[in-house]
C-alpha cells in the first residue's frame, strides 16, 4: 500500500472511531508547496501546548482545595485547541471537564483527567504514526 494511501486510511479510522473530526481534512487542505510542514507544525504545537496544559490541571486537582475557576480557564483553552486540530473526542471530554469545573466536582474532574490523558495518549500515537508515513513520502519524493 502507498504511503499516502496509508495515510488516508489513518485519517479515516480517526475520523470513524470519532478520535478526528473534518477540522483535521480541513487543515491538510492548508498545506501545500508553500508551505510543505504546515501539518506536522500544527501537530506539533498543539502536542506541546497540550501536555503543559495536562500537567497543569491535574496539579490544580491534586491541591486539597482546587481552584476551580483557573482550572476552568485551562480547560477552555484545551477545549479550543483541541477543537481548532479536530481532535473531537479531547474536546468533548473537555466540555464535560468544564461541567465538574462548575459543579465543583472534584471526583468527576479527576475522572475525566484520566480520561483526557488517556485519549491524549491515543492521539498522539496515531498522529506520530500519520507524521511519520508524512516524514516517509517526502524522503520517497512524494
Amino acid at each position: 500500500m502507498a504511503l499516502l494511501e496509508q495515510q488516508l486510511e489513518l485519517i479515516q479510522r480517526m475520523q470513524a472511531e470519532g478520535i478526528l473530526d473534518d477540522q483535521f481534512s480541513q487543515l491538510l487542505q492548508l498545506q501545500d508547496e508553500s508551505n510543505p510542514d504546515f501539518v506536522a507544525e500544527v501537530v506539533q504545537l498543539y502536542f506541546d501546548d497540550s501536555v503543559g496544559k495536562i500537567d497543569k490541571v491535574y496539579q490544580l486537582l491534586s491541591s486539597p482545595t482546587p481552584d476551580y475557576d483557573e482550572l476552568d480557564q485551562i480547560v477552555h483553552q484545551f477545549k479550543g485547541s483541541s477543537a481548532s486540530l479536530g481532535a473531537t473526542y479531547i474536546a468533548q471530554l473537555c466540555i464535560k471537564l468544564r461541567e465538574g469545573c462548575q459543579q465543583q466536582n472534584a471526583a468527576a474532574c479527576q475522572q475525566l483527567v484520566l480520561q483526557i490523558k488517556e485519549a491524549f495518549v491515543q492521539l498522539k500515537g496515531r498522529l506520530d504514526t500519520y507524521m511519520q508515513l508524512e516524514q516517509q513520502r517526502k524522503q520517497a519524493g512524494g
